[in-house]
């Protein structure tokens, strides 16, 4: 006899959902995040100013949708990490050519132990991902330690801070660190400059930092 599960627990199972899909229920939250999340790709890519020449890592690649549309402005190698082997499975078929082809790899993996040599990539980007990093400070020095020298990193965020996430914040249990403080870890972290801005619309947060 197999034990139902509470109210409680259920809505805590749900909540999981958005840091670490998985299953059924998993593959119903990346195919909405890469709906909901097509604005916000756009705009912090805008910052990251790929060129064609670019080798670019996506770090947290959820359902794969940013990296189609990195894809499309690179001719060079893309990757993406996700620590949630459903995102990497959702990335992997959303783009199949460029898998099939070489042109992209992913990989399960935390963003604290990157599985590149020194200095691989010429962007990073990160996209509603950072609010569930183990550690913040670290993947920030592990970013760092990837990129090239003058390479650049985009991180954009739908909340500027913990306030704007609302109740979102406690029940998803999401750090939520405000401009000032992104900005102090970043230079922390070793990047020499480092920018963020606040879409002036929705209020998203979106840091531009370079090696």
């Amino acid at each position: 006899m197999v034990a139902s599960e509470s109210p409680a627990s259920s809505t805590a199972s749900a909540d999981s959902q958005f840091s670490r899909p998985a299953s059924v229920m998993g593959l119903l939250v990346l195919r909405s995040m890469n709906i909901a999340h097509a604005r916000l790709h756009r705009w912090g890519l805008e910052a990251a100013e790929i060129r064609p020449r670019d080798k670019v890592l996506d770090v947290g690649c959820g359902g794969g949708k940013a990296i189609a549309r990195i894809l499309t402005r690179t001719r060079r190698e893309v990757a993406g990490v996700d620590h949630s082997p459903e995102a990497v499975e959702t990335t992997r078929r959303v783009n199949r050519a460029a898998v099939t082809s070489g042109r992209l790899r992913v990989l399960e993996g935390s963003v604290e132990n990157l599985t590149f040599r020194d200095g691989f990539f010429d962007v990073v980007t990160a996209f509603e991902t950072t609010y569930f990093w183990p550690d913040l400070q670290a993947g920030l020095i592990e970013i760092r330690r990837v990129l090239s020298r003058g390479g650049r990193l985009v991180i954009a965020n739908e909340y500027a801070d913990r306030l704007a996430a609302g109740p979102w914040a406690e029940r998803l249990d999401m750090n939520i660190p405000d401009s000032e403080t992104l900005t102090g870890l970043a230079h922390r972290a070793g990047f020499l400059t480092v920018d963020v801005s606040l879409h002036p619309r929705h209020g998203w947060l979106r840091l531009l930092a370079a090696r």
